[in-house]
């Protein structure tokens, strides 16, 4: 059992990885005139308040797999928020 809750943790974990790996790279977000430390700045800025808004609702999951799917699910909605906000501020990538 408990091995099976570690593989489930390593996944979600995993997973995460790889959804704020595909919207953190500051080196994707282009705005002509932007700065470096502009682009860092607000690309922190929008993971924040993405960060924010998919904090979910507190209560524990009903299983290993409903974890990994909520993980999943949260991680892919943070990373579209994180697109939408650098689009709204006038990058492209």
């Amino acid at each position: 059992m408990q091995t099976k809750s570690i593989g489930a943790v390593a996944l979600l974990s995993g997973a995460l990885m790889l959804v704020g790996c595909g919207t953190s790279q500051i080196k994707a977000w282009s705005r002509p005139g932007a700065s470096e430390e502009q682009k860092q700045r607000d690309l922190a800025e929008c993971d924040y308040d993405a960060s924010k808004a998919t904090i979910g609702d507190g209560k524990a999951p009903k299983s290993t797999d409903d974890a990994v799917g909520e993980g999943v699910v949260r991680g892919m909605e943070k990373s579209d928020l994180i697109k939408k906000c650098m689009r709204i501020r006038g990058y492209g990538g």
